[in-house]
């Protein structure tokens, strides 16, 4: 695919993006990261504080996203951190501030090694606002809408994750970032010079123009992503892509949510078909989600999210 050489951070590069239709690799064997998996989970419900009147953010039920994906990080094997809005959430390690997570973005990129794989997930509401730096070929960056303990509006920014990806993880830890939120198709900013040959993959719950979906019950797109894994255990695959993941999430599910296009990115360099899936619990593990119950039934008993 070319070298990084003589990239700098003004250049931009093709990345490889798939909507509405299956994701196409080079047909590479599988690579599996020979080190640890660490997953960092965030996720803003916008409750129980003034975040709709200071930023604007309606309630969500971000939270369950959050659970379903920890505790599929967990049983995986993988070494977990979550940081939620609500402090009932369990395991939580403390307010989801924007400071709080660049430093845990910053702190975890600098400790992982070339052999390990870093899970980054959010759950919440996503933005767009007017690009401050010049680098956006649409004059719109995408935002993660962190805000902090007071309500108070304090978005993370496509650049502020593209940089810290650049700055502080080493290039060949292998990265996969799962976003679900509005307008987060092109948050990771992977089109820049830099990211070129590195593992780095991004899917989202839609492109940079669309809304995603709250079904009363977590996103319309974790709940896909979660009840893929668990279909897949039960076809007794235990290692596959993350091309097989978002095909499989896209062909089952993306067509049940109207003006929501299911997304995956890849850096140029990155071969969907080798970067392999890793959060594959043990057979048998499975989850509820408002795709396959009735939510009113299962909402009362946060400790049954973990069991899941």
């Amino acid at each position: 695919m070319g070298s990084t050489c003589g990239k700098s951070s003004g250049d931009r590069v093709q990345t490889k993006k798939f909507k509405n239709s299956p994701a196409r690799g080079d047909g590479g064997s599988l690579v599996k990261a020979k080190g640890q998996t660490v997953c960092l989970v965030v996720c803003f419900d916008y409750a129980g504080y003034p975040a709709l009147e200071k930023s604007g953010c309606t309630e969500l039920t971000s939270s369950t996203d959050g659970m379903r994906f920890a505790s599929l990080a967990k049983a995986s094997g993988a070494k977990v951190s979550a940081y939620c809005d609500q402090s009932d959430f369990p395991g939580n390690q403390g307010f989801p501030s924007k400071e709080t997570i660049k430093g845990e973005l910053s702190r975890l990129g600098k400790e992982l090694g070339p052999d390990d794989c870093f899970v980054f997930f959010f759950a919440g509401h996503g933005d767009r606002s007017k690009d401050k730096e010049g680098d956006e070929q649409d004059g719109f960056d995408e935002e993660l809408c962190f805000v902090e303990p007071d309500g108070s509006y304090n978005p993370m920014r496509d650049d502020d994750i593209s940089r810290i990806l650049q700055n502080d993880f080493k290039a060949g830890t292998r990265i996969l970032f799962i976003t679900d939120c509005c307008h987060c198709g092109t948050v990771c900013d992977l089109g820049r010079g830099e990211f070129q040959a590195r593992p780095i993959v991004h899917m989202g719950a839609v492109t940079d123009a669309q809304l995603a979906k709250d079904t009363g019950s977590g996103g319309a797109f974790t709940s896909s992503l979660v009840a893929t894994i668990e279909s897949t255990l039960q076809q007794s695959k235990t290692v596959f892509s993350v091309a097989f993941v978002y095909n499989e999430c896209f062909s089952a599910h993306s067509g049940k949510f109207k003006d929501q296009d299911f997304q995956l990115e890849v850096t140029p360099g990155c071969d969907p078909d080798t970067f392999q899936w890793p959060l594959v619990p043990p057979a048998g593990w499975s989850v509820k989600t408002a795709l396959n119950t009735d939510y009113e039934s299962i909402r009362k008993s946060k400790k049954s999210l973990l069991d899941w």
